[in-house]
């Protein structure tokens, strides 16, 4: 099991099941140390709201709460769906390539989308499940990206978990990451409350492909923390140009 997992959505995803307090009850019951809410951007329903990112703070302080996004890239010139008014409140980014987009294009084409939106945006965290089917990347690409520029790919156990991609690619991503010596986050993807927490899916890929521990960014509370401080410091950047373009 995770001790931090980092991407999680409530119900004000459209795909998501649960309250925040429910995810909060549930990750402490399972032992969890730190989890993110990381819901939709608007594109694709996800109802983000300004209390949660201003006003609500976790009742319980054996879990640390860190509040995020998972973004949209809306087009191929990389740019996303974000919102900038809670920005300064926000911990941790995610960005994946989601069903607002059509399918079915080439690995070369959603690659060069992907990379695009990296550039763009540099205030991204995570890439959210690279290895979708309906969405093909060039894992040694985008993990050399991922190096440049300190952000996590992710393994993402419910991709595994419910068949929605093969073990094989799923194994080609980590080997591409282990390559590149990228940074890699391992994560739920929790949309319903018994996934939270969950590795038993991916865990076996990293252990045979002899996947470096020290590359995990989530594998302790200590590590988590690190790195999304170490993240906060381009955010104010994004921040500050973001002003100055306004």
């Amino acid at each position: 099991m995770l001790q931090a997992d980092l991407h999680v959505h409530s119900f004000f995803s459209a795909c998501g099941l649960h309250t925040f307090l429910e995810l909060i009850d549930h990750g402490r019951r399972i032992g969890l140390k730190a989890m993110a809410i990381t819901d939709h951007g608007c594109a694709v329903g996800g109802r983000l709201t300004s209390v949660f990112f201003e006003r609500f703070q976790s009742p319980y302080p054996d879990l640390k709460l860190y509040k995020g996004i998972e973004h949209n890239i809306l087009d191929e010139q990389g740019t996303v769906d974000v919102e900038w008014t809670i920005m300064p409140f926000v911990d941790i980014l995610l960005l994946g390539v989601h069903p607002n987009l059509p399918a079915g294009r080439s690995k070369k084409h959603y690659t060069d989308m992907v990379i695009a939106a990296l550039d763009k945006n540099p205030f991204i965290d995570i890439l959210s499940h690279p290895n979708d089917p309906m969405y093909p990347l060039d894992y040694r690409k985008v993990a050399k990206k991922a190096k440049e520029t300190g952000i996590a790919l992710e393994l993402n156990n419910s991709k595994i978990l419910y068949k929605r991609s093969t073990v094989e690619e799923a194994l080609e991503l980590v080997h591409a990451c282990k390559e590149a010596g990228c940074l890699m986050a391992v994560n739920s993807d929790t949309h319903a409350i018994q996934e939270l927490g969950r590795d038993d899916a991916v865990r076996p890929l990293l252990e045979k492909a002899k996947f470096p521990a020290e590359l995990i960014v989530n594998r302790t509370l200590e590590t988590t923390k690190r790195f999304i401080e170490g993240r906060r410091v381009l955010k104010k950047k994004a921040l500050q140009n973001n002003k100055m373009r306004a």
